[in-house]
């Protein structure tokens, strides 16, 4: 049924996994697609009573697949298209939407689009080794999936600023002390734990929380479709210059970038 990711129930909880560990469980069209899908499927079960999204093998997820970038640009064909971001977009919004408590558990790095997976989800596990990177500036772009929404509301401006310019990884303690996850556990223990955190979720009154969730997307996320919008249109100028063609070539050449402001 499902291309890009898996789909289980263990119990009343369902786990969606980003299932492209050959490229990182980089995002492609089917993950954009597939993931709103899997979440409104346990959005809309009645036995489901929390959600927990992760990624196979090393990484929880590297972002938006390069190759696909290098694509883009070859095709050359006008850069990359505002409604594939917009796209993106859609995913934080069916996390944000799904009327299950929604926990992420980064196995790994989260960079990229990743990292606006697992900060639209209500929960954040990581272990002491795991990593958040933004990502995007050094693929010259502004960001997508909402990052700078999400960073912006969780760490003020300020810090927002730093982390997505600057693009520095941001391990588990770190993540912790700027209030980006809700818990830190030892290396090696991502799985058990996160089963644990899952199944006290799971116990308190689900239809509660459901209503907790639309007061927060109704006062405090009521503006997201609209940045999601935006943030579209300037991915897709960003991704018609000469920098983000040039970070795309250097990344897949396995260089540093030399970047020319245009």
């Amino acid at each position: 049924m499902y291309k890009a990711i898996i789909y289980e129930e263990k119990e009343n909880i369902a786990y969606i996994t980003f299932n492209r560990p050959e490229v990182g469980n980089a995002f492609s069209e089917d993950s954009f697609r597939e993931i709103p899908a899997a979440l409104t499927k346990a959005s809309e079960d009645a036995s489901i009573r929390a959600v927990v999204l992760t990624g196979k093998g090393k990484l929880f997820c590297g972002g938006g697949d390069v190759n696909q970038f290098k694509e883009v640009i070859e095709r050359d064909d006008g850069g990359i298209p505002e409604q594939l971001v917009e796209a993106t977009g859609a995913m934080s919004r069916a996390i944000r939407n799904c009327s299950k408590p929604v926990i992420a558990a980064i196995n790994g790095a989260a960079a990229g689009a990743g990292v606006g997976v697992a900060l639209a989800a209500d929960f954040r596990i990581m272990e002491k080794r795991s990593s958040l990177v933004t990502a995007f500036v050094g693929m010259g772009l502004p960001g997508d999936t909402s990052v700078l929404y999400f960073l912006q509301k969780m760490v003020g401006t300020a810090i927002a600023t730093e982390l997505l310019m600057l693009s520095k990884p941001i391990k588990g303690e770190r993540a912790s002390e700027l209030g980006l996850v809700n818990q830190v556990v030892e290396d090696g223990t991502l799985e058990e734990e996160t089963w644990a955190f899952a199944k006290k979720v799971a116990s308190l009154p689900t239809q509660t929380i459901s209503y907790q969730k639309e007061l927060f997307n109704e006062f405090f996320y009521n503006d997201l479709e609209k940045f999601n919008q935006r943030e579209a249109q300037l991915m897709h100028l960003a991704s018609l210059t000469d920098d983000h063609k040039e970070a795309v070539t250097a990344f897949l050449e396995k260089r540093a970038p030399q970047f020319k402001g245009h």
